[in-house]
């Protein structure tokens, strides 16, 4: 028999327990390490495929213009390389870096729309708790994102081959290339999305249904279209 979780069998899970204050924070921890740590992961899976060295701008050197303008008695390192090599490593991890505060800011925004959606809908057909159920609800339904997060990983390391670049290399080609393996994912992505997307709404359907007392159809309903709205933000 599969076990009784909110993630497998929502609605015994639900009608058997109640959501608690205990549950929420660590569920809501999960969620502000969970993703950061993936875009962590992604970035060592692009550094563990792909090695080398590229030509980047000289962060010492001014710009062309100033140079151009500058007085000849002025030391502003105008006699430096316009661009310098730098190991690939060193700037994905950059990026990866500039790319994490954006997806906290991202995560704590979806967290209170669906919450709030959930919960306006919840009040719209006399839901019986308040906003903090609807938060605990809404939580749940996110984790198979989380889940999907794992797999779509291990795809990642499977679908790029190793590659080496070179400082002479045209980024171009590298581009065109990772878009060549990633093809796969991103023609299947709308279809593992909208299943997603699928099993997040029947985890909030039970929710609401158990949680807040709606009616199946209402909480169908609710449930169904917080998980379209959802699905569509994720392709676009």
């Amino acid at each position: 028999m599969s076990p009784v979780t909110p993630l497998v069998r929502p609605g015994r899970f639900f009608a058997e327990r109640d959501v608690t204050v205990g549950h929420t924070l660590a569920l809501l921890a999960l969620h502000v390490f969970a993703l950061p740590l993936g875009v962590w992961a992604v970035g060592r899976v692009f550094q563990a495929r792909i090695d080398g060295t590229v030509m980047v701008d000289n962060p010492s050197r001014p710009s062309e213009q100033f140079c151009e303008t500058a007085p000849e008695s002025m030391d502003a390192d105008c006699d430096a390389p316009a661009e310098v090599e730098r190991n690939i490593d060193a700037l994905l991890a950059d990026a990866v870096g500039e790319f994490i505060g954006p997806v906290l800011i991202g995560i704590g925004i979806v967290i209170v729309l669906v919450a709030v959606a959930l919960h306006a809908g919840a009040r719209l057909f006399d839901g019986e708790r308040g906003i903090a159920t609807s938060l605990a609800v809404a939580l749940w339904g996110l984790v198979p994102p989380l889940v999907s997060l794992v797999v779509g990983l291990g795809l990642l390391f499977v679908l790029i081959d190793p590659i080496t670049v070179a400082s002479q290399s045209d980024p171009s080609v590298l581009t065109e290339r990772i878009r060549a393996d990633l093809a796969p994912l991103v023609r299947w992505q709308p279809l593992v999305t909208g299943a997603t997307s699928l099993w997040s709404g029947l985890v909030w359907r039970a929710g609401l249904r158990h949680e807040q007392g709606l009616s199946n159809g209402a909480a169908t309903g609710t449930a169904g279209t917080v998980a379209l709205i959802v699905w569509l933000f994720s392709l676009a």
